[in-house]
């Protein structure tokens, strides 16, 4: 479809009677067409993925276990390292604003990026600010990610988990957006998000805890753990989840008694 549409722009290009700067600027628009269709937002992955499996036919419950971190684990350690690059740039950024060495224009643009993708209000580029951010930027236990998988998505099985894509129930509020709940919520319209790949469910999912102000317990605890040379559990984490759910610390509560019935598996 694309190569048609450029093949189009080229033939009008040489038909055309018109000047040289008209046909050039019949060229540029096709390659703007081009890569604005190309375009890939934040959150959006672009790898192939394997086939899900058909996790409601596993009926032993330990290789169904198994196949299901197995298969999601890949996915959460892919972004857990894209954002561990973007967190060790920033350290390093801090980390010379400490030694007062200015940064270059191209560093500072990257931190201002990281800004607007995170959603914090960078007022300045100076090591304080940077903290912030860092409250932010940082990876999430990949057992807690696989874990909460497992809660929502009914260990792979659910409709949204197989029609959707969606591991984690994240919502969506514009009409056709996702998938129709069976029981919709009383005066409240809302789809199941439709995701074109897991890798998407799962980048939204921690993307959300990341920025979403329901989750500052969640990353307070975060940044607590590191400020004490202690690297983040899940187990202490997960306190930090409880506006993820209408039951509160209920649903905190079996999601850490599934850590700790899972932890075979998990390790």
């Amino acid at each position: 479809m694309l190569s048609n549409n450029l093949s189009r722009f080229f033939c009008l290009a040489s038909k055309c009677n018109v000047n040289l700067m008209l046909c050039l600027c019949l060229l540029m628009m096709a390659f703007q067409s081009l890569a604005l269709q190309y375009e890939l937002p934040f959150w959006s992955s672009e790898n192939d993925e394997k086939a899900m499996p058909d996790f409601a036919k596993i009926t032993n419950i330990s290789d169904k276990k198994k196949a299901f971190f197995g298969y999601l684990k890949p996915f959460v350690d892919e972004e857990n390292h894209r954002i561990n690059t973007d967190r060790v740039f920033l350290l390093s950024m801090q980390s010379r604003l400490n030694k007062g060495n200015p940064l270059s224009h191209s560093q500072m643009s990257r931190i201002q990026y990281l800004a607007r993708q995170y959603q914090y209000k960078l007022t300045s580029i100076k090591a304080k600010q940077l903290t912030g951010l860092l409250y932010k930027v940082d990876t999430i236990p990949s057992n807690l990610v696989l874990i909460q998988a497992a809660d929502e998505s009914d260990w792979g099985s659910s409709r949204f988990a197989r029609e959707g894509n969606n591991f984690f129930g994240q919502w969506c509020f514009t009409k056709g957006c996702g998938l129709m709940p069976r029981l919709a919520s009383v005066g409240r319209f809302h789809e199941v998000k439709r995701f074109k790949s897991v890798q998407d469910s799962v980048i939204a999912y921690m993307h959300n805890l990341n920025v979403n102000g329901a989750y500052f317990l969640f990353r307070k605890i975060r940044a607590t753990q590191w400020a004490k040379g202690e690297k983040p559990t899940a187990e202490e984490l997960v306190y930090g989840l409880a506006n993820y759910s209408q039951r509160g610390q209920a649903y905190t509560h079996d999601l850490l008694n599934l850590l700790r019935k899972n932890k075979r598996y998990l390790n």
